[in-house]
């Protein structure tokens, strides 16, 4: 039995799914709260537990008769996985990090890279996945709000020069990945990065979502220095599209290599001008853009 924290956010919409075509045909226990949207899953070999995942307590009967856990939600409950998975006697793990780890901006990359190295000496059978930027539907945290701006707005600031490079991963593509983590033993004590197909600059990414929404839109260079105090505001007065770590991530390239994922895992990501496309298409459906 495979016990999988996260499954109603963005990626584990996808993990079911992913799981069966991968030839898992055990039965799977997700960790859900009170309130979460359950009404979509239908597979009829998962089984709801309601928990905590920052709670050992709430945790352990949740992980009797596990194989092992898929650990979706945030690293940083990753001290009570662990903790949970040694009473409760489950060895084998896999965990979801991030590249962000390699940032020199972002706030958190000391505490992800401690947490990280807990995890590798923790004495589990883990594999950690660290995927780029994710996307795929209104639940991603920064290009469904690109899309939301440059589908409402004909004149759209891009901040800098729009030549740093990104390499967003499309959930289905990551939740892809994390099956074959979990069923293949090559991946037991591994870390791997997993990205997009390619490296796209960052104005080449709004102009894709233009088109793809057949939207012209005229996209204005706001110089670095002027953003960044917008960001400093957006501290003061959150926005959730613009802050200081924001901004000073868009001067360096979130660009890596997925060959030891590819070799591994068989991961072969879609290109981003495939991914956005479905990622609208989702938007579309939700109501949120025409």
């Amino acid at each position: 039995m495979l016990f999988i924290t996260g499954i109603t956010g963005l990626t584990g919409r996808f993990l079911l799914d992913a799981l069966r075509e991968a030839g898992y045909d055990g039965p799977i226990r997700c960790l859900v709260r009170e309130r979460s949207d359950i009404s979509w899953i239908r597979d009829p070999g998962v089984e709801l537990y309601k928990g905590d995942v920052t709670d050992v307590g709430s945790l352990v009967p949740g992980l009797q008769g596990a194989d092992g856990v898929i650990h979706l939600v945030n690293i940083r409950s990753s001290p009570q996985i662990i903790r949970a998975c040694r009473e409760a006697g489950v060895k084998r793990a896999v965990f979801v990090n991030t590249t962000g780890i390699y940032s020199k901006y972002q706030k958190y990359s000391g505490e992800y890279k401690i947490l990280e190295q807990g995890i590798q000496q923790s004495g589990l059978d883990y594999t950690m996945i660290r995927p780029t930027m994710i996307y795929g539907n209104q639940r991603d945290k920064n290009i469904h709000k690109l899309v939301l701006v440059i589908d409402r707005y004909p004149v759209v600031p891009m901040i800098g020069t729009g030549n740093s490079l990104m390499q967003p991963i499309y959930a289905q593509d990551l939740a892809r990945s994390l099956a074959s983590a979990w069923l293949r033993p090559a991946a037991v004590g591994r870390a791997y990065n997993v990205v997009g197909k390619e490296p796209v600059a960052y104005a080449m990414i709004l102009s894709l979502i233009a088109d793809v929404l057949k939207k012209r839109r005229a996209f204005v260079r706001v110089p670095y220095g002027l953003a960044l105090l917008a960001g400093y505001v957006g501290e003061v007065i959150p926005n959730g599209l613009l802050d200081t770590e924001k901004v000073k991530r868009l001067r360096e390239d979130k660009a890596f290599s997925y060959d030891e994922a590819a070799r591994d895992l068989g991961f072969a990501p879609r290109p981003f001008e495939e991914g956005i496309v479905l990622e609208i298409a989702a938007l579309r459906q939700a109501g949120l853009i025409r």
